[in-house]
């Protein structure tokens, strides 16, 4: 974290609250890169920097160092180095404080967007992995193995996960939703829905919610933008339109958490009208009893921040970064469907996915 804002490249607002040592909670105006360049060594760009202005000096995580990206730290009297891969990237001075200072200096924003040094380690397998919107690796290894696209040619030689900074970024720290242990027989049978939202930020449109779909049986998801809770009624009319156009299958049960905006009588008048059986949640307070969709606003709300960081846009390009990551997350394998893709199983036909690049790259 830093009060410096002129240091961040790759800047997006970004509120988060801050604990300090003494309790007092401040919050952070905005996120970026910084370019670090150690004393004698190469540049390294640390990812994920908060601007918090109210700071009175540069904080910097060890343990975060060590627990997500393999660093082993070395204490000394005078000094630590930070190592990894039995290399020293940097080290900190100790002075009589037992305070530690960095040993190097910050590349200002300007001249770091210049600097062809300036760059996080490459690692294998890491290209697929962005390519495919921060996807774990093991999905894309099913893919190659079950041939289950066309129009990219993928390697199944065994690799570790890439130490991706953007995903360490995204992921949030919540306990897992069991897993549900029965399918529907058909697609459309059942669907699960669920209103995310509001999110800090409005897209350009001035969307701040996003409503989620999700086909029980193939795990088929369509994602629809809101601006309000009340437009629910309306994107649950568009999904059926959608599915009555693409399969001749309709939609059996909607299955939701009894939020105040499924529980209108337009949605209640409409789904009697078309035989869509209403199935609720037994409890609000319980999201486990709507773990599909409500694990899968999980996936997306961490996809969305990597995705985001590793473009380097601001937060109101939430929207287009959603619509992105659930085009690719549909033609790759789930725990659930682990060979085959939610779009071919709805859809009949292998994806081709020849036109996958780096969400945020330039065309």
């Amino acid at each position: 974290m830093t009060p410096q804002k002129h240091w961040l490249r790759k800047y997006a607002p970004l509120r988060v609250a801050v604990r300090l040592a003494n309790d007092d909670v401040v919050y952070s105006e905005g996120v970026g890169s910084v370019v670090f360049a150690p004393e004698g060594k190469r540049e390294l760009e640390f990812s994920r920097v908060l601007h918090v202005p109210e700071l009175g000096s540069n904080l910097f995580s060890v343990l975060y160092l060590a627990r997500h990206h393999g660093f082993t730290i070395h204490i000394y009297s005078d000094r630590m180095d930070f190592d990894r891969e039995g290399h020293t990237l940097f080290c900190a001075k100790i002075d009589a404080s037992n305070t530690a200072y960095l040993d190097g200096k910050v590349v200002p924003a300007p001249q770091a967007a210049l600097s062809a040094s300036a760059s996080t380690l490459p690692l294998d397998g890491s290209l697929r992995h962005r390519r495919f919107a921060h996807t774990h690796l093991q999905n894309i290894r099913n893919l190659a193995k079950g041939q289950l696209f066309s129009g990219m040619r993928l390697d199944l030689k065994q690799e570790a996960d890439p130490i991706c900074e953007p995903c360490l970024s995204g992921k949030l720290n919540a306990a897992p939703f069991p897993a549900s242990t029965s399918r529907a027989s058909k697609p459309l049978k059942l669907v699960h829905s669920d209103v995310h939202g509001p999110l800090p930020v409005r897209t350009a449109s001035g969307y701040r919610y996003w409503i989620t779909f999700i086909d029980d049986l193939t795990r088929l998801r369509s994602v629809i933008l809101l601006n309000t809770k009340g437009e629910a009624t309306s994107a649950i009319k568009q999904c059926k339109a959608f599915a009555g156009n693409e399969t001749v299958e309709r939609i059996g049960t909607l299955r939701d958490n009894q939020g105040g905006e499924y529980m209108s009588k337009e949605l209640e008048d409409f789904c009697n009208e078309h035989g869509v059986q209403r199935q609720h949640t037994v409890l609000r307070n319980r999201p486990q009893q709507n773990g599909i969709a409500e694990r899968f606003n999980r996936v997306l709300s961490e996809g969305i921040t990597a995705m985001l960081s590793e473009a380097g846009l601001s937060a109101s390009f939430w929207g287009e970064t959603l619509s992105a990551l659930v085009y690719v997350l549909n033609r790759c394998p789930t725990a659930a469907l682990p060979d085959n893709t939610p779009f071919e199983a709805f859809c009949g036909r292998k994806p081709d996915v020849s036109h996958l690049r780096i969400w945020g790259c330039v065309a």
